[in-house]
């Protein structure tokens, strides 16, 4: 930042000129090979840990052994800034900034902690300035992107120039206005890191509403009214379910249960072959396709719209997951999926819904056969799985329901996307104020406004519009 552009009375310094120790860290060795009296244990902090340093403070951070006198030189106080010198990715460049404060040295507090060697630990000379402030200008240098200067490396590993990176010009107001400023700050991100809190938890509530759905479509409970408030019953099932409704087969309402091609997919070709990963949500995902030219194949696994795949072979948790091809586009489908071709009796969209449901999912998790790593549950076990079954009529009328719910779960998920995108934006721009002189400047006035508007309304006398 030039000192042309710095707000009265501040001035600029290089970060070189701020710092008072510089030094890179120490990854350490494994406790257990190492038995030498002259090592001692140590939390090593990495650079996994700054994604969400501001929620657990380094708590995550890995036990190692380094020897005494690297502790001594690396051992971490509060006040100490890690900057990420190694790392990264064409995503992430390096440059990532982290403060050391009380609640980190309080993780793990018989232990003292360092930084990993990916990670060089920055002292600030507190005479010049705030190790706080000097890490929010460092975080916000980062995330007006400007780090990206200063990268070295390949595309999966960044290095960061720090010889040049040291250089950089760091505002510097007095410190008084530093203090006001990261107190300011710290209130603001403390507001920020709350909202986020809130909002990270819509992602599982929209999840469990639309299972909640999902398990009343299944029981008969999202249509009692429509039925005219007829009884549950259990009618000796594994769910209850209405009187008029009874419990079928899965092979009983299917014209078949087929396998998918094991033949190898290309990257390039003339129809989609749907795999696993293509099955997202009870939908078809159009992204990440394989292809097939093989007009055999083709021919012979062609999906036709109203098809289920059921993904036959996964991890435990995601074995089973079903999705509904719509005829969208032209596809086949790869061997791990199952094609599954109801009869007229069923509408495929309430299948659809039966075989994502909580009590689909406990099926497949009773069912499965495990492997070494995947589970499986064959097209022998998906014929046998039990569907409660009521009338076409009420199937539509499931449908037309979970669908109305769905979309507003929809546009609920959607209004989080934005808001989260804006909030995600935040920090740079209160960063970008804060360092422009204008958040405290602000603050000071509104202060000045609000208690010269409360001596007025003391006196009796009417606002004047301060400005």
């Amino acid at each position: 930042m030039m000192e042309e552009k710095l707000p009265k009375g501040w001035r600029s310094k290089s970060l070189q000129n701020v710092l008072s120790f510089v030094i890179g860290g120490d990854w350490g060795k494994d406790p257990n090979d190492i038995s030498e009296e002259d090592y001692v244990q140590v939390a090593v902090i990495r650079g996994s840990e700054i994604k969400n340093w501001r929620k657990d403070k380094g708590s995550t951070a890995s036990i190692r052994v380094i020897k005494q006198n690297s502790l001594e030189k690396r051992n971490l106080i509060e006040g100490d800034i890690l900057i990420e010198i190694s790392g990264g990715g064409p995503d992430q460049p390096v440059g990532r900034v982290i403060l050391i404060d009380e609640d980190t040295l309080s993780q793990n507090s018989n232990l003292p902690k360092i930084g990993t060697n990916f990670l060089r630990l920055l002292r600030a000379n507190q005479k010049l300035i705030n190790a706080p402030f000097l890490n929010y200008y460092l975080t916000f240098f980062y995330l007006s992107g400007k780090v990206i200067e200063y990268q070295g490396g390949s595309n999966n590993l960044r290095n960061l120039k720090y010889k040049e990176f040291e250089k950089i010009q760091i505002p510097h107001p007095p410190l008084t206005e530093q203090h006001r400023i990261v107190a300011k700050l710290d209130v603001l991100f403390g507001h920020l890191d709350s909202l986020r809190e809130k909002l990270d938890r819509i992602p599982a509530l929209l999840k469990n509403f639309r299972q909640q759905v999902l398990t009343q479509a299944v029981t008969g409970e999202l249509t009692k009214e429509w039925r005219e408030e007829e009884k549950i019953e259990n009618k000796n099932g594994p769910i209850p379910i209405p009187e008029s409704w009874s419990f079928r087969q899965l092979k009983e309402l299917s014209i078949s249960l087929k396998y998918g091609s094991s033949s190898k997919s290309l990257n390039l070709g003339d129809v989609p072959v749907l795999r696993m990963g293509n099955i997202q949500e009870g939908e078809i995902d159009w992204s990440d396709l394989k292809y097939s030219s093989d007009q055999i194949e083709i021919g012979k696994y062609k999906l036709t719209a109203g098809d289920l795949l059921f993904n036959r072979t996964n991890s435990p948790e995601l074995v089973g997951k079903t999705a509904i091809f719509r005829g969208d586009r032209e596809a086949v489908f790869a061997g791990y999926l199952i094609q599954v071709k109801p009869k007229d009796s069923i509408n495929s969209e309430f299948l659809n819904f039966v075989l994502n449901s909580n009590y689909a999912k406990k099926w497949c998790w009773e069912v499965k056969t495990d492997g070494v790593s995947q589970s499986n549950i064959n097209a022998k076990k998906l014929g046998d799985f039990i569907v409660p079954f009521p009338s076409l009529d009420e199937q539509l009328e499931i449908v037309s329901k979970v669908n109305s719910l769905f979309e507003i779960s929809k546009r609920i998920e959607s209004q989080y996307h934005s808001l989260k995108t804006k909030i995600d934006q935040l920090p740079q721009a209160i960063l970008a104020k804060a360092f422009l002189g204008e958040l405290v400047s602000q603050e000071v006035k509104e202060y000045v406004v609000e208690k010269i508007e409360g001596l007025m309304a003391a006196e009796g006398e009417e606002g004047y519009g301060i400005e």
